[in-house]
């Protein structure tokens, strides 16, 4: 069985990593970007650690959570998930642009495993519809700014993070500025994980209804 997603996003990742956990199949994704997480900083903000079992994330060094963590870098942590699945034989088609989509085939054009042309899958998973809800974030260092009805964390390397629904103050000495659209960024993290798995299981359960 090959199945294509057609994005790198955290809850598709945790949807590979259950699937094969489960049944044998080849897995490619598909992404415009260099590498997985290098774009688009997205919300890190935790309440536990561990997320995954250890042999879903690589190592994610000096980014790895400790006790004192509310916050990790989501970038390096979907690098981390992506590593484990490049282990486990999962194809990743970076710098590539998917040009059209039918029921079974990707026409797709870029650099990465293939380069141009056409393959054929059994199922192909496209994201879901995006919140139009969007929240300001920004990293900096202590001392943490007051700032009303934001939503903070600490990373392992003491970068603060901070989302709020309105702008963030222009006046601050930010390290990085950030936009995403969603829900809440106080359980982003958790949600993706949450829906990864429960799209996982019912992909499984389709195909054991199938067979």
């Amino acid at each position: 069985m090959k199945i294509a997603f057609l994005d790198t996003n955290l809850s598709f990742l945790c949807m590979a990593h259950e699937i094969l956990d489960n049944i044998n199949c080849e897995i490619h994704f598909f992404t415009e970007a260099a590498e997985v997480g290098m774009y688009g900083e997205k919300p890190g903000i935790i309440d536990n650690w561990p997320l995954l079992r250890p042999d879903w994330v690589s190592p994610i060094f000096s980014q790895e959570p400790n006790h004192q963590s509310t916050a990790i870098r989501q970038s390096w942590f979907r690098k981390a998930i992506s590593i484990a699945l490049a282990n486990r034989n999962c194809i990743f088609h970076l710098r590539t642009k998917v040009k059209n989509v039918n029921s079974s085939k990707i026409e797709f054009v870029g650099a990465g495993f293939s380069g141009s042309g056409n393959l054929t899958f059994d199922h192909i998973i496209s994201k879901q519809q995006t919140p139009d809800k969007v929240w300001y974030g920004g990293t900096l260092l202590e001392p943490i700014p007051n700032i009303d009805n934001s939503i903070i964390g600490k990373r392992p390397d003491s970068i603060i993070e901070i989302w709020s629904e309105n702008e963030l103050p222009p006046d601050i000495n930010w390290l990085q500025q950030m936009q995403w659209k969603g829900t809440n960024p106080k359980n982003s993290i958790d949600s993706e994980i949450n829906m990864g798995s429960a799209r996982a299981q019912e992909f499984l359960r389709s195909k054991t209804i199938l067979n």
